[in-house]
């Protein structure tokens, strides 16, 4: 199965997409992208200046806020259905 490499994250992904699935991942080997870079270091993306900082109108959002998501996720029960 392919798997997509991200320059930018230096990363490796399996994509979402079901058209990939039945493609060979061998078609341009693992090397690849590396090799590519190497040849050609004026195609490999900058490093971004500034991280990305999530935002709500404009308020950071505070790293607890997705521990309390989680927590709450976790003690919520859904409702029984009865037919």
């Amino acid at each position: 199965m392919v798997k997509l490499y991200c320059p930018k994250c230096m990363d490796v992904y399996t994509p979402k997409s079901s058209r990939h699935h039945h493609t060979d991942g061998a078609y341009f080997g693992t090397g690849f992208p590396h090799m590519l870079f190497m040849v050609h270091p004026e195609y490999r993306p900058k490093r971004p200046a500034n991280q990305f900082v999530p935002r709500l109108y404009g308020f950071k959002i505070h790293p607890m806020a997705y521990q309390l998501q989680l927590q709450a996720a976790s003690n919520f029960k859904s409702p029984v259905k009865t037919i």
